[in-house]
């Protein structure tokens, strides 16, 4: 009798262990094979900190997975304090199989740029995405030719990121994360103008622009061909700042004249096939030029020994403001030879730049 018993016993536990561990038991009949589950964690420290700043900066989230043949298979989103979460992380309810995922980070309700409306088997190519611009109809021909697109406003921050991945089948379950960097897109420029004199100065006399064509962007986050864009400031004030014109005299405030314009990825790129990138400053009321430079010949200037190391367009890609100081006579002409950017006084010998 006791032997029958603890063979019973023997066979419920066994059988207990059974459902628990079995993945094709019948706790599992209802799902299939054990669960497995795919997340994807979004970093974004391609900055020159290389801090990992995805909670603080990134407010949406648009992820797409493309299968090997470059078709659009399952797509999701996600915006709102739940990315500021340092554990956060997106579930990709995919099936096992090679994959290309390719996110668009900070669009937002597309304020700034757009993507196309794209629908299942459409084809990675379709998913470029275009910087809202206003037609400048009025405007004088670009340097590119024909009438440029404008924008004027202070960009939403946007960023990009791909990678391929290859779930695997594992019919004992199991969790996979993976890891998608970001490249943030959009660069901060303060142009600051001050007398060399000290002599006051006032921003309403100049007008600022940044001429490029970088206004549309392919699915890897490559440049397409298009019209340029000419950039417009979207704050434009006066400030003060401290110069020490002589070493036995206190330091003295003199005001400058301060704007802030907002450009898309600034790409390194064949300049014998494509106009270079121009900053251009003119005095507002009789159009006269006072300063025009190739922007992104001038800030890689200041890359300086600790990035040396580093190619043109990754230093351009994890650096996103930039702050350059032009000194002008009591003409208003730019003192060619001297510009200030960040914190680099840098002097010009070069005549290729001008």
């Amino acid at each position: 009798m006791n032997t029958l018993f603890y063979i019973r016993r023997l066979g419920i536990v066994l059988l207990v262990l059974f459902l628990i561990t079995s993945c094709d038991s019948l706790i599992y009949e209802h799902e299939g094979d054990c669960l497995v589950s795919y997340r994807l964690k979004f970093r974004y420290d391609m900055n020159l900190k290389f801090a990992d700043a995805f909670a603080h900066e990134v407010k949406s989230v648009r992820l797409y997975a493309f299968n090997m043949e470059g078709e659009l298979v399952w797509q999701a989103s996600e915006q709102g304090e739940v990315l500021a979460s340092e554990n956060y992380v997106m579930a990709l309810d995919l099936a096992p199989g090679k994959y290309r995922l390719v996110a668009w980070c900070g669009l937002g309700n597309e304020e700034s740029f757009c993507l196309p409306d794209v629908k299942p088997t459409c084809c990675s190519q379709d998913l470029h995405c275009r910087l809202n611009c206003i037609s400048e109809i009025s405007a004088e021909p670009s340097s590119s030719g024909g009438f440029p697109a404008c924008s004027d406003k202070d960009l939403q921050p946007l960023f990009h990121g791909m990678i391929d991945v290859e779930l695997p089948v594992n019919d004992d379950g199991g969790e996979y994360t993976y890891e998608m960097s970001l490249t943030k897109n959009t660069n901060v420029f303060r142009v600051v103008l001050q007398h060399l004199s000290g002599e006051d100065i006032d921003v309403d006399d100049f007008e600022f622009s940044i001429e490029d064509n970088n206004g549309w962007v392919a699915y890897d986050n490559s440049m397409l061909r298009d019209a340029p864009v000419v950039y417009r400031p979207w704050a434009v004030y006066s400030g003060e700042a401290g110069v020490d014109t002589n070493p036995n005299r206190a330091i003295t405030s003199v005001k400058v004249a301060v704007a802030e314009l907002t450009v898309n990825r600034l790409f390194m790129r064949d300049w014998t096939k494509y106009k270079r990138s121009m900053l251009t400053i003119r005095t507002a009321t009789e159009g006269k030029l006072v300063a025009s430079i190739p922007i992104i010949d001038y800030v890689l200037l200041v890359k300086g020994e600790h990035h040396k190391q580093m190619d043109d367009q990754e230093y351009l890609d994890r650096a996103d403001e930039y702050n350059m100081t032009f000194f002008l006579d009591q003409d208003n002409n730019w003192i060619s030879t001297v510009v200030q950017i960040l914190s680099w006084r840098v002097v010009i010998n070069n005549s290729d730049l001008n």
